[in-house]
């Protein structure tokens, strides 16, 4: 847990704010009830790159689709085009993830001194106690490097993630494409209950890339011994098992080719997490002062 001041808590309030209508924007239907791409939202070589479907389609959504179709004229399968674009999205936007990773983890090391802190001012509610627990906060933040924002840098990225999601989706030659046997304009759902397991197989290698790709952060950070059990991480296990269990769900009524854009995401999370964790945060070597137990109670009072 760390404290915001009221500016910080508006800055953040309004970044929040600007990121969800930015997601709005870029959450247009693409794909009916039968999951035929509707014709309007189509992306074909020919589609002018112009303002007329919006600034979110201009700046991010039309160029993603059309480097998508470039590099499929190269290779001659648009499945090359949408793991390469994939791949060429996931590194630009590395230095950000190292980033917000390595903030994250020097947090979650100096929160035994953060709760020293708040034990220290515990029961002080008047705003000149508040004031100085905020700014002794602040000051081993910055002793120990720590920013405030740096774990929350990763939203900045969700827009260009959302402009790859409606690419993907919106590229009209995909729906006529077929890769290793599966067409991946198909929707798994309908190829499953039809006795096509090849889509049943696709949706299992989801499942696991998706389960992993999560599990991976928990892997490296139990390795660095930099884990420990709270009533957040345990909240965030269990979003992070409803989030695999949705992903799940949207690659079986969704267009095969988003399950191959999910695996590709997947396998690249798994190998990012592993190189961020091994290359740019350290193990962690000083033992963790013992909390004391009406702070666990409270992390406990919180959960429920």
């Amino acid at each position: 847990m760390f404290v915001l001041d009221r500016n910080s808590k508006k800055y953040l309030k309004l970044a929040i704010l600007m990121l969800v209508l930015v997601a709005l924007t870029g959450c247009t239907r693409n794909i009916d009830s039968n999951g035929v791409l509707i014709a309007d939202r189509a992306i074909n070589s020919s589609t002018p790159w112009n303002m007329a479907n919006g600034i979110f389609d201009f700046i991010l959504v039309i160029p993603l689709a059309k480097l998508i179709l470039m590099i499929t004229d190269i290779f001659g399968n648009v499945a090359a085009g949408v793991v390469a674009v994939t791949i060429i999205v996931n590194i630009i936007i590395l230095p950000v993830m190292i980033k917000s990773t390595v903030s994250t983890q020097r947090m979650q090391l100096v929160q035994p001194e953060v709760l020293k802190i708040q034990n220290k001012y515990r029961g002080r509610k008047d705003q000149a106690s508040q004031m100085r627990m905020q700014q002794e906060i602040s000051e081993l933040y910055k002793k120990n490097n720590v920013s405030m924002f740096g774990s929350l840098t990763t939203l900045v990225t969700l827009p260009i993630m959302i402009a790859m999601w409606q690419s993907v989706q919106r590229i009209e030659i995909l729906y006529g494409t077929v890769f290793l046997g599966i067409n991946l304009g198909s929707i798994p759902m309908g190829q499953i209950t039809g006795g096509n397991f090849a889509y049943l197989a696709l949706i299992l290698l989801v499942g696991v890339t998706q389960f992993f790709g999560i599990q991976m952060t928990n892997i490296m950070m139990k390795k660095k011994n930099t884990y420990r059990e709270t009533a957040q991480t345990k909240q965030l296990k269990m979003t992070n098992n409803i989030m695999t269990v949705f992903i799940i769900y949207m690659a079986a009524i969704m267009p095969a080719a988003m399950s191959l854009y999910w695996i590709t995401t997947n396998v690249i999370n798994i190998i990012r997490t592993w190189y961020i964790y091994e290359h740019h945060v350290e193990e962690k070597k000083r033992s963790e002062p013992e909390i004391p137990d009406y702070v666990k109670r409270d992390e406990t009072n919180k959960d429920k």
